[in-house]
């Protein structure tokens, strides 16, 4: 047993951050005349690649890996020629940098705008009144021309919202927080199949409020408010 844990060097330095759905480059150098790959783990440990034979040049050996669907780490051992066995990982994460408390900060920062920003719209929107100003007779006084800024604040209300999980999508797979991903994922995707819908619906009813309005105005015009 004494031997065995001799004959085991652990590489004390990673082998980096890299991006995920991209190729890692596992290189070493040693003085020997082969290299093979023993195993491969997947972050839940389960083996992916078993016993491969690394490419040598000179004294640099590399193996391609292409694996990397998975976020985490990653984990690989590798023996020479000699019977050295050497340990090491690497991490995969979506853009190949590391999710920083300075990033959550900044992201937390941009959610907590988003999110003023929405419920301030929001409360604009619903303090404009939609009907047109009448009087006690029911005579209708002026032409309510601020429906179109209602409209317009509960649309922009509708893109904030949709940036805000959008948002949420990007923090929660950069962060690696697997209970979430597909959740703001789905939520974001939802709103942008609902994007061109939304945009027909928004031309139809700025339309309907333009008819009404030059109907409206044309009544007003004859005396008549009602």
């Amino acid at each position: 047993i004494m031997l065995g844990i001799f004959l085991i060097t652990l590489v004390s330095a990673s082998l980096g951050l890299y991006e995920q759905h991209k190729c890692v480059e596992i290189k070493t150098i040693l003085n020997t005349t082969s290299v093979n790959i023993s195993t491969i783990s997947y972050p839940n440990s389960s083996i992916v690649v078993s016993n491969k034979e690394m490419t040598k040049n000179a004294l640099t050996f590399n193996y391609s890996f292409c694996n990397t669907s998975t976020l985490g780490i990653y984990l690989y051992d590798y023996f020479d020629a000699e019977g050295n066995t050497y340990i090491n990982d690497f991490k995969v994460t979506t853009n190949g940098k590391e999710f920083t408390t300075q990033n959550s900060i900044a992201y937390l920062g941009f959610i907590l705008i988003l999110l003023f920003t929405f419920f301030l719209t929001m409360y604009g929107a619903g303090r404009i009144e939609w009907k047109s100003k009448k009087n006690d007779e029911g005579k209708i006084l002026t032409i309510n021309n601020f429906k179109y800024v209602k409209v317009f604040l509960y649309t922009l209300a509708y893109f904030e919202l949709m940036f805000l999980f959008g948002l949420s999508y990007k923090v929660t797979r950069e962060a690696d927080i697997e209970g979430f991903i597909q959740f703001f994922n789905f939520i974001y995707q939802l709103f942008l199949y609902l994007l061109y819908p939304l945009m027909i619906a928004l031309i139809i009813i700025i339309f309907v409020i333009w008819i009404n309005n030059k109907k409206l105005h044309e009544r007003l015009k004859l005396g008549l408010g009602k």
